[in-house]
Parts: C-alpha cells; sequence; structure tokens
C-alpha cells in the first residue's frame, strides 16, 4: 500500500520537472515553502512519535538521537559526494560540469530513501505514514524543480534531463515498495524513524533553505512559515482525526 502512495511523489517529482522548463522563476518559492514543511514535520511529528516509541518499548533515547544525527550525516555526504546537489550555485559563471553515472546514481539512491521514509512511516503508523507522504511530495516536487534547472543550467539535453528526472520520480516508488514486502519489528522501526528524522531535517535545514537566506525576501521568509505553519496544521488535524 504505501508503494501505491508513493506514486503521488513520483508523479510531485515529474510535476516539478515540468514546471521548472516553464517557470523557474518560482523555484526559490516551492523551496523555501518545503523547506519549513520538512522542518515541521521532523520536529512535530517525527520527534513526538520517537520520544514515543522510546518510552513504550524502553529504548534508550540517546541513541536514537545519536541515529538522527547519522541520519543527518549520512544525506549531508552522500550529496557532498555527488554531483546534482553539491553545486548549488547553477548560475555562477564557469559552473558547467558534466552530470553523468554519479550524479545519476546519487539523485536516484536520495529518492530512494524518501521512499523508504514514506513506507517506514506507514509501518509506524498510518498518521506518520501520511505526513511523511506529504512532507516528501513536497520536498519532491521541489526536488524535481531543482533536478531540471540544474540540469538545463549546466548546458545538458532535454533528453538527458527528462531521463535523470524520470529516475529521480521512480526511485521513491521503489523504495516503498521494499518496506511493503519486509515488515519490521517496531524497535528496527524507532530507529529508522529517527534515521529519517535527521534526513528530512538535513533537506530542510542544510539543503533548502539556505538558498532561501541566499535571496532576503519578505515572501521567501513568508514562504518557509507558510510550510511550518502548514505542517503544524496537519499535525493537528491528524492527531485531532485520530
Amino acid at each position: 500500500m504505501s508503494a501505491f502512495y508513493a506514486l503521488s511523489a513520483f508523479l510531485m517529482t515529474l510535476a516539478g520537472g515540468a514546471f521548472a522548463f516553464k517557470y523557474q522563476k518560482y523555484l526559490l518559492y516551492i523551496m523555501a515553502f518545503s523547506a519549513g514543511l520538512l522542518i515541521g514535520v521532523a520536529f512535530l511529528d517525527l520527534m513526538p512519535e520517537i520520544f514515543d516509541l522510546a518510552r513504550r518499548l524502553e529504548l534508550d533515547v540517546r541513541q536514537l538521537m545519536v541515529v538522527t544525527v547519522c541520519g543527518f550525516v549520512a544525506i549531508f555526504l552522500l550529496e557532498k559526494l555527488t554531483i546534482i546537489h553539491s553545486e548549488k550555485q547553477h548560475d555562477a559563471p564557469g559552473h558547467h560540469h558534466h552530470v553523468g553515472l554519479a550524479g545519476a546514481i546519487g539523485l536516484s539512491f536520495h529518492s530512494f530513501l524518501d521512499g523508504l521514509a514514506i513506507g517506514v512511516g506507514f509501518q509506524a503508523g498510518t498518521k506518520v505514514g501520511v505526513i511523511v507522504l506529504l512532507a516528501v511530495v513536497g520536498h519532491d516536487f521541489a526536488d524535481g524543480l531543482n533536478t531540471v534547472t540544474f540540469m538545463l543550467a549546466t548546458k545538458n539535453s532535454t533528453w538527458r534531463t527528462a531521463s535523470l528526472l524520470v529516475v529521480d520520480a521512480v526511485a521513491p516508488v521503489f523504495g516503498a515498495a521494499l518496506t511493503s514486502v519486509v515488515h519490521l519489528d517496531e524497535h528496527v522501526i524507532a530507529f529508522q524513524l529517527a534515521f529519517f528524522a535527521g534526513f528530512l531535517l538535513y533537506l530542510g535545514a542544510s539543503d533548502l533553505l539556505p538558498q532561501v537566506h541566499a535571496q532576503p525576501r519578505g515572501a521567501l521568509v513568508a514562504s518557509t512559515i507558510g510550510g511550518l505553519a502548514t505542517s503544524g496544521l496537519l499535525v493537528y488535524v491528524l492527531n485531532s482525526a485520530a
């Protein structure tokens, strides 16, 4: 079932890429909103869920927080060791890198982790799964936008750009499908949720948010706060319905 839900991430990534071909001027606003959404989901939903699991399963919270840091560092290293996301200054003079196999592998694994996060979220509970899904979908729209923008800025062909966009879109479905056939113990889910909390925090705070700071516009700040408010509203509505 989580793989079915992950199809929305597939569609949103493609939609983000298509949007970027025509409306690149809105890229930063979408990234700002996504940054707020991801940070809000990590702090307002995943962290409380992790603490609840730690209390119920008698796990060491410090160990879970170490895993959260590991998730943050892991995605940081992944992006620094690949081409697509490590070069953010698309329009800087002389920055025309060839995006090849390393970029494709890094991009696909990055998106595969998005799918795993969706699947683990649904194994933790429907409420957690829905909130993580919405956060990942928001991020994947921005990811599709960013991928196309970067590829075109570095003078890649339309065919290569579209191919890499498809890789980006398909990978979350495979990640979610894997969790559909591998059912995890609650203790393992607690540690995986901790890892993906760090993963989402990195994407929001260190991957998307710095690009908003580079352009000090009031509308961008409002978009980020809007993303945070949206995550809070989602958590409140779903908790009230539970």
